[in-house]
């Protein structure tokens, strides 16, 4: 599940519960954008820490099965959006979710 324009993350929690109900029992991977590709500018890192700990708290509760990040065309650029990221990846990457059940 991406979001490509930042404007609509202020709708991730809706758009999930419509994404379920739209595909009962199937597995939902959140994309994470690191970059604002819509308007051509960085993310804010507010908008980044909302996407991102939404999806944490969503594959703790098992609605999610994962997350990915877009990086590879920025991630040298020394954007604030990345470094967030990365430091928060480095913060939970130890961290053992729970199972949950199919």
């Amino acid at each position: 599940m991406w979001t490509w324009a930042p404007v609509v993350l202020k709708d991730l929690e809706d758009n999930l519960t419509r994404l379920e109900q739209l595909a009962p029992g199937k597995e939902i991977i959140l994309g994470c954008y690191m970059y604002d590709f819509y308007d051509k500018q960085p993310l804010p890192v507010d908008l980044m820490k909302q996407q991102t700990e939404s999806g944490y708290q969503w594959l703790r509760e098992g609605r999610i099965e994962g997350m990915i990040f877009l990086a590879s065309p920025i991630c040298d650029l020394d954007l604030e959006s990345v470094e967030w990221t990365r430091a928060w990846i480095h913060d939970h990457a130890d961290e053992l979710l729970p199972t949950h059940a199919p």
